[in-house]
């Protein structure tokens, strides 16, 4: 009888060891961080547009978002933060690796050209000293190259900011970027008040997208106001909820505007 039980503990083991294996080994297997998203911030997006709109001013076309550069840039602009000792001008990683054999890593076997900079803290400041560089301004406004990818890693130490943005002579389908993921984020400047117009002290404030959902949410300050930066869309809701009110959700259509005043009214309950 003690032999039958240790039998069955036992098989209850192995099967749980076994499925185990089996769900890391599908893991493995089915995530690829090579295969992963991008995900561009605010400073980001905001100098995408700003060398696009400099390529534009010189008659020049657009450049396309590249998936795979922009992970290539990604992993520079990192390993320049855990490396800053070794950043050099030959363009060169602390394993020795080139801009093109960085870029082959993530896919990308193309022709490439590579902007490097440490301690530039907005895309502006960045984007001027690259357009003050001849070698840098070179690459911005080159006919050759059809995509880049873009990348900024913040840290709090050595040089604090690390830009890095790669160019590709060759365009992929499979590979772009959707416009919509990197158009610059539209700013969103909420204020809650009652129905005399007096703000609402730490409202809570949500803004959602047309189908309802929440994108981001915050409260208010002691003047009723808070803001947020989200990506571009054609229809958001702003909901604005106190103790003794009524919740009330406005919804706002931001159209070409990049910076929104939305004023909440909320009455009485």
């Amino acid at each position: 009888m003690k032999k039958k039980k240790i039998s069955k503990l036992f098989f209850a083991i192995y099967t749980f060891l076994l499925s185990l294996t089996l769900v890391l080994s599908t893991n493995a297997i089915f995530y690829n961080p090579l295969n992963a998203a991008v995900d561009f911030d605010k400073e980001e997006r905001a100098f995408i547009d700003e060398i696009n709109d400099y390529r534009n001013s010189k008659g020049k076309k657009d450049l396309k978002i590249s998936t795979k550069l922009s992970k290539a840039a990604l992993a520079m602009a990192e390993d320049m933060a855990d490396h800053p000792d070794v950043i050099n001008h030959e363009h060169l990683d602390s394993a020795g690796r080139t801009p093109a054999q960085r870029a082959a890593i993530y896919g990308y076997t193309d022709g490439v050209g590579e902007n490097l900079a440490a301690g530039y803290e907005t895309n502006d400041k960045v984007f001027k000293a690259w357009k003050g560089s001849a070698e840098h301004d070179t690459n911005m406004l080159d006919n050759d190259y059809k995509v880049m990818g873009v990348a900024l890693v913040t840290t709090s130490d050595d040089y604090k900011w690390y830009w890095v943005n790669v160019f590709g002579d060759t365009e992929h389908d499979s590979d772009l970027v959707d416009k919509s993921d990197y158009l610059p984020m539209i700013k969103v400047r909420v204020t809650v008040v009652d129905s005399n117009g007096k703000a609402i002290k730490k409202a809570k404030i949500t803004v959602l997208n047309k189908n309802k959902h929440k994108i981001t949410g915050g409260k208010a300050n002691t003047k009723g106001k808070k803001s947020f930066n989200i990506a571009p869309r054609d229809e958001i809701y702003i909901r604005g909820a106190a103790t003794g009110y009524d919740n009330y959700t406005k919804r706002v259509k931001p159209g070409d505007k990049d910076d929104l005043s939305v004023k909440v009214w909320l009455e009485k309950n």
